[in-house]
This record gives C-alpha cells, sequence and structure tokens, in this order.
C-alpha cells in the first residue's frame, strides 16, 4: 500500500430592458425573457456570440446583486465571451431580475465596451470586469459602475477607469457619464449606500483594496481621496459591503491555492475599517477565481458567486445563490453549497473503524453541482467483479463526497484506483483546499492499487471531499476512510 503524508491540515473556519440583436434563423433576440433557473444560474439563456451571428450558451460571472423599491432581486452581471480565450475579451454586461428566486428574467445587454467608446470615446473592445450598481433616492437615479481599460499601456499594463453610466430605469437604458477622476487605477468598483445616505466607493485588484467617499450631490466624483482598507488577510480583488446589525462587512476573494480563490470576510465599525478578518465564507469552488455579493431579501441573506462547473473553463463562467446564515455574534457560517449526498449523510468512523464509500456514490446535485466530467453531463460508470465503478476520469474532472465528522480529528483516506495510461495522477481535496500532492498511479492497469492520503484533518459539521484529476486518464472503485493512528 502506497501512502502519502497530506501537506495541508483543514481547519472549517467559522467564524428598457437593453436589447441585444443577433440573428438566429433570421429572427432576433427579444428581451426581457424568463425562465425557470436554478444554480447555476442563467445557463439556459441564449447568448449573443462575440463576432459572430450565432447564438449560443450565456456565461456570466462577478454577480452585484440589489433589490430595488419595485420589491425585485436585481443581479448585474458580466459576461464571459466564447471562444474561451481569456478574461480579456469579457463584454456586455446584462442584469436579470426576480420576485420568488426561481423565475428570472433577463432584461438583455444594458452596456458594452462599444457603446463606452461610442457615447464617451473611450476605452477599448473587451476589458470589462466586474461591475455594480447604486441607486440615488434623491434623483431617482440608478448608477451603473464598471471597470473598464482606455488603452493598453506601452509596458504592458493597463489604463484602468471605473465608467459611470447613469439611467431612471434599473433594467436598462444606461447612458455613459464618464468616469471617476481620481479613482485608484484598479478594478471590481463596489458602492455601499450606508443607512445615513452617505455613498461610499471601493475598488481592488493587485493584492490591495481602496475606499472612500463619493459627492452626496454627484455620485461620479469623489469626495476627497481614497485609502487603503486596512487589517485585510490575503485581499486578492472583488471587494463587496454590506452592514448587518450595525456592523460593517466587507467580503472578497483571497489568495488561496490549487483549487481556486475562496471568499473571505473583514468586520468593522466604520465603512472605511480599520477591518478585522474573520475568515472564509465560501470554500473554493474550482474555478480559478471567485467574486461575490451578500444580499438580504425577504427576510433571507444570499451569497452570490460564479463557479465554472457548466463548462470546465475558468474563462467560461456561471453565476450561482445560495442561502446565507449568521451565527449569534454575526459572524458568518460556511455556505454549503457542495451537492446533496447519494443516500444518507457519511458520518466519518471513530477509532478502530473504517467506512468505505462506492466512488458511484458522489453527491448528485442539490444547490450546485456536485461533480464535473469533461466533455459530458455524468460521470460515467462501469462494472467489475469488485462493483460498480466511475471510469475515465481525466485531467480537469472532479468527484465530490460529503462526509460528517463526530469530532474533530485526523484521518487516513484509502483510494482504490487503477490508472488506463502511464503517468496518470490526481490529488484530494477538501473543502477546496489541496491536501495531497499529486498522487502518482504507478501500478498495473489491470487492477485497483490502494493508494492513502494520511492525517487529513476533518472537522466537526458537514464537509466534503473532492478527488481531481491533474493527469492521464484513471477509474476510481472507492474510498476508504479510517481514524489515524498518528
Amino acid at each position: 500500500m502506497k501512502r502519502i503524508p497530506a501537506t495541508k491540515a483543514v481547519i472549517l473556519l467559522m467564524a428598457s430592458a437593453g436589447a441585444a440583436l443577433a440573428a438566429n434563423a433570421g429572427q432576433p433576440l427579444k428581451y426581457p425573457m424568463t425562465r425557470e433557473m436554478h444554480n447555476p444560474l442563467f445557463v439556459e439563456f441564449p447568448s449573443p456570440m462575440y463576432g459572430s451571428d450565432s447564438i449560443g450558451r450565456l456565461f456570466t460571472a462577478d454577480p452585484s446583486g440589489h433589490v430595488w423599491a419595485d420589491g425585485r432581486f436585481y443581479i448585474y452581471a458580466s459576461h464571459d465571451m466564447e471562444p474561451a480565450y481569456g478574461c480579456d475579451r469579457m463584454d456586455r454586461y446584462h442584469v436579470f431580475s426576480t420576485d420568488d428566486m426561481v423565475n428570472w428574467t433577463d432584461h438583455g445587454e444594458i452596456l458594452s465596451s462599444a457603446d463606452v467608446k461610442n457615447q464617451s470615446g473611450w476605452g477599448i473592445e473587451g476589458w470589462m470586469w466586474a461591475p455594480d450598481c447604486a441607486y440615488n433616492p434623491a434623483n431617482g437615479k440608478y448608477y451603473f459602475y464598471f471597470p473598464h481599460v482606455n488603452e493598453p499601456l506601452p509596458w504592458g499594463g493597463h489604463d484602468w477607469r471605473t465608467g459611470v453610466a447613469v439611467s431612471d430605469d434599473p433594467a436598462g437604458d444606461f447612458h455613459m457619464a464618464g468616469y471617476i477622476e481620481g479613482a485608484p487605477q484598479l478594478f471590481d468598483p463596489c458602492v455601499f449606500v450606508d443607512d445615513d445616505g452617505q455613498p461610499y466607493f471601493y475598488n481592488g485588484g493587485c493584492g490591495w483594496c481602496a475606499g472612500g467617499k463619493l459627492r452626496r450631490d454627484d455620485w461620479t466624483k469623489l469626495d476627497g481621496e481614497m485609502q487603503r482598507m486596512e487589517g485585510l488577510v490575503e485581499f486578492h480583488e472583488g471587494p463587496w459591503i454590506h452592514k448587518y446589525n450595525g456592523k460593517y462587512y466587507l467580503s472578497h476573494s483571497d489568495d488561496h491555492g490549487a483549487d481556486g480563490n475562496q471568499l473571505r470576510y473583514a468586520m468593522s465599525d466604520s465603512p472605511l475599517g480599520p477591518w478585522e478578518d474573520k475568515g472564509v465564507y465560501l470554500y473554493a469552488t474550482g474555478c480559478g477565481t471567485s467574486h461575490g455579493s451578500i444580499v438580504e431579501y425577504k427576510g433571507k441573506w444570499y451569497a452570490l458567486y460564479h463557479c465554472n462547473n457548466p463548462s470546465g473553463k475558468d474563462e467560461l463562467r456561471s453565476v450561482c445563490i445560495d442561502e446565507l446564515e449568521y451565527n449569534p455574534d454575526g459572524t458568518i457560517r460556511p455556505i454549503h453549497n457542495w451537492g446533496t449526498p447519494a443516500g444518507e449523510m457519511l458520518m466519518l468512523p471513530a477509532a478502530g473503524e473504517s467506512l468505505t464509500v462506492n466512488a458511484v456514490n458522489y453527491n448528485n446535485g442539490g444547490t450546485n453541482y456536485a461533480y464535473y466530467k469533461n466533455g459530458g453531463d455524468a460521470p460515467e460508470k462501469a462494472s467489475s467483479t469488485s462493483g460498480d465503478y466511475i471510469t475515465n476520469i481525466h485531467k480537469g474532472d472532479w468527484m465530490r463526497y460529503s462526509v460528517n465528522a463526530r469530532n474533530e480529528g485526523k484521518y487516513d483516506i484509502t483510494f482504490k484506483a487503477k490508472a488506463q495510461e502511464p503517468g496518470t495522477a490526481f490529488h484530494l481535496s477538501v473543502n477546496g483546499t489541496k491536501v495531497s500532492g499529486d498522487v502518482v498511479i504507478d501500478t498495473p492497469a489491470d487492477r485497483f492499487a490502494e493508494i492513502t492520503v494520511e492525517g487529513v484533518i476533518i472537522n466537526p459539521d458537514v464537509e466534503y471531499i473532492d478527488l481531481r484529476g491533474d493527469n492521464g486518464t484513471l477509474d476510481m472503485l472507492a474510498i476508504v476512510i479510517t481514524p489515524s493512528k498518528q
């Protein structure tokens, strides 16, 4: 039996209607369009492809959620364009809304890089990243904030600006009103309006976050200089501010590792900090990026974010939404967004016992996908004298299994797997954190080998483990979990 030490402990941290016209058999898309949706959201809406008259799948990211006076829940999202060549091709912001969290309306495109160029004379094609929107009751205007590149710089950098478009309608008819002069050349803008009506502007990226006031009489201009937000841990990008029970919360993506960014949050008594980090509220989803917002609607709190489960590509993401809960002390509970186990919840074994999980009993859905299979909608199954197993797990494929520990402890996790080709490897993650090196299967392909990752820390409460393919092609029969003796 091959035995491999876990490399990292895992700790559960508690702590109009804009119209986009495109030819489809000679018929233009008509907006708004309403459909019943489930996580991930909006993947069944059609999208005109970038530079093409064909209709494809709509991919959305960077959701900014808001509830306006009409009682509807709105999401303002960036748009990932096909084919997937990189985030520099992002363009064409969309807005969606619902009044029941089930039936969602796509109001269509509300702004594109072409609009910015035509109306304001600046900007280049693409480069339209995470947006936000705010409402000023004093003048009845909706302000749409978005990061956009004015022109590439000779040394390979970019001249980032935060553009502002204004409308009387939350779902369309936005027109350019310029950009926020004096704001740091960062991206991912966020505007928070406090209870006294004071608007605050934030943006961030490249490892730091800035915040400051907007003028009350002109929400396109700063009121004084912006300052760095102090006290944040592993800030990567994507600041979002909300308020709960008199406390201010700044959430953001972090610098997590192999399975993508996590979403962290910090708390403060002031909208400009200093901030105190409180840990992770959304584990890594496997997508290289993470970006979210937190919103209350009809007495419930929701976390919005994106994943790449439907496409399997970091440049083609899809918006998700899940309920969010607070602890009595105001801290946020980690969001359980990883699907529902097939059958009963798996209780981890006591000392001297073991738990065998058949590979075919992966999490089978729920509030988020519980598997991803490149090129298909479900993992492939096969049968042998040893039982049913999952076959043809390739690089980038993953399988997820929920577990419930009675007490915090260390566990040895043994995989019964075989390789179909030399150099086949996978790794183990717990709660989105890689806890093993690349596990290479170097035994003959005609039988299942037992490979163990030792000393994996799993805490009380429901958690999950992931098997993620790194190279080659493998088959998986079972996973055996045993309390460590060390």
